[in-house]
């Protein structure tokens, strides 16, 4: 696990690097008109996941339990079946989105200057998500393996090549947003066919052959999987459709500030997800064997790790987050600053609260019940909609309102669901998970506080002070983070992994 999630680390700071320069780059040269429709393009392409969700999310599930188990042949048929389904899904994906993309005036707000770019965006983004519908189910070679760094090294390559294009292309000819949707394609490309490879070096047992589909297998898994499709659902109608609200609801240009306040918390939270998703095999291993009691442990130790590599780069954004801006984004007004830095900090507030919680989601499909969260989210997510439409018809608190009942509802279903949901999974006492999550939260609060209250005797007027900044805090959160999260067993293990990585390189 230790290389996976070193890995995991590495290409989260790649990516973040990437993203860090390019963000800004973007920004500068599409304007906030056109920079809202990169983040809302990505936002409804996403709805069509909802359908594909319900296959693609429990495959690797169900293979990897099969392979577990010793039961190849129904492993592979399972890979198969998914594999020729997803074809069917890629033709209905060509056809819905041909019908989008002939309504879009109808469908979204686009001034007319940039409704060729906003096309072609949409163009190669369903393109891009067709691509994409294969790697879930081929991806599954590292999951069985538990080699979740290879799909590490592969993604930080991918973030190279598309950084790279995106470059290359704004700075070949003039800007468009197109071009962004054009390299997440050539990078998807790459992705598909690494993949592909990577099966075949680590897995060659696992093989597509249509003559062992069986439709048996297909209604199994979205017997199961359709409650993931609500989850999927949820998720949009709780991040993603706040965008869509404020583009019909309010206007284009403060549709690219949200998008642009969102920016570095959708960073965070890819981290966390992926960071997270490390702890998935082990959480499938242990309760295909019935070790229900070393799941929960696991499951414990995993907050508690995510906690801990995260709970300190978040408190510095939380208490440096206005001066990041003013440096990141210098071309905009102390005003625009100022709304950006609110509304970033109103996004991230559920996702330091689901942070703590993350890795509790891989018991849902290692138990595989998920009809429950499906039913309990797709309410939950359906109610917000209703609520920020109706704030930003009938109030004028306009964005804020958006922005204030998305993160209220999330929480809302952090603390008085999810915690319980992974309980009820393993049919143990409900307050399992609230004495790790409640503790890691406050020390999240504390961190921010120290933090604070540092801040008060130091001034961050370039890079370098925000720098030096960063990292003297982040040393010394992670070492009240040491000592508070972990017990002393758990200290003596990290130390001497840590020893042996030096004596190793010496």
């Amino acid at each position: 696990m230790a290389i996976n999630l070193i890995s995991s680390i590495i290409v989260f700071m790649v990516s973040m690097g990437i993203n860090f320069f390019l963000t800004p780059y973007i920004l500068k040269s599409l304007g906030n008109e056109a920079f809202g429709f990169v983040g809302l393009s990505n936002a409804i392409v996403s709805y069509a996941a909802v359908i594909t969700v319900a296959i693609n999310s429990v495959s690797g599930r169900f293979v990897a339990y099969e392979w577990h188990k010793g039961n190849l042949e129904r492993a592979n048929s399972y890979y198969s079946s998914v594999l020729a389904v997803n074809f069917i899904f890629a033709l209905f994906v060509v056809v819905a989105s041909g019908i989008f993309i002939l309504n879009l005036d109808v469908i979204l707000n686009v001034p007319s200057h940039l409704k060729t770019d906003v096309t072609l965006t949409f163009v190669f983004y369903f393109i891009n998500f067709c691509v994409g519908l294969f790697n879930g189910v081929i991806t599954v070679c590292a999951f069985v393996r538990n080699k979740l760094y290879l799909l590490s090294i592969r993604n930080a390559i991918s973030s190279t090549i598309l950084a790279t294009l995106i470059v290359l292309l704004f700075y070949l000819f003039s800007a468009m947003i197109t071009y962004i949707a054009i390299s997440a394609l050539i990078s998807s490309i790459f992705v598909l066919l690494s993949t592909i490879y990577m099966s075949k070096r680590i897995t060659p047992e696992l093989k597509f052959d249509l003559k062992i589909f069986d439709f048996n297998k297909i209604k199994e898994l979205l017997n199961s999987g359709v409650w993931n499709s609500f989850n999927a659902l949820n998720r949009i109608l709780l991040t993603g459709m706040d965008l869509f609200i404020c583009n019909i609801f309010i206007n284009a240009w403060m549709t690219g500030i949200l998008a642009t306040a969102k920016a570095a918390p959708i960073i965070l939270e890819s981290f966390v997800a992926q960071l997270s998703s490390i702890f998935s095999p082990k959480f499938v291993e242990f309760y295909s064997k019935g070790n229900i009691l070393a799941l929960i442990n696991e499951a414990k130790f995993s907050m508690r790790t995510v906690a801990f590599i995260m709970s300190a780069p978040a408190a510095f954004f939380v208490v440096f987050g206005r001066d990041f801006y003013s440096l990141w984004l210098p071309f905009k007004s102390a005003d625009e600053i100022t709304l950006i830095y609110n509304l970033s900090m109103i996004t991230l507030a559920p996702i330091v609260f689901i942070s703590y919680l993350f890795s509790l989601f891989g018991i849902d499909s290692a138990t595989n019940k998920l009809r429950r969260p499906a039913i309990a989210n797709t309410i939950l997510g359906v109610s917000t909609i209703l609520a920020q439409i109706c704030i930003v018809k009938f109030s004028d608190y306009g964005i804020y309102g958006i922005a204030i009942v998305g993160a209220g509802f999330y929480c809302i279903r952090i603390l008085f669901f999810d915690l319980i949901n992974a309980a009820l999974n393993l049919d143990v006492k409900l307050t399992t998970f609230y004495g790790v999550y409640l503790r890691n939260l406050a020390l999240f609060v504390f961190v921010c506080m120290i933090y604070y209250a540092i801040s008060r005797l130091v001034s961050i007027q370039s890079w370098i002070d925000l720098a030096f900044a960063l990292v003297a805090l982040l040393a010394f959160g992670y070492i009240i983070n040491l000592f508070l999260i972990f017990n002393k067993f758990e200290q003596r293990i990290l130390m001497n992994k840590i020893l042996a990585k030096f004596k190793r390189n010496l």
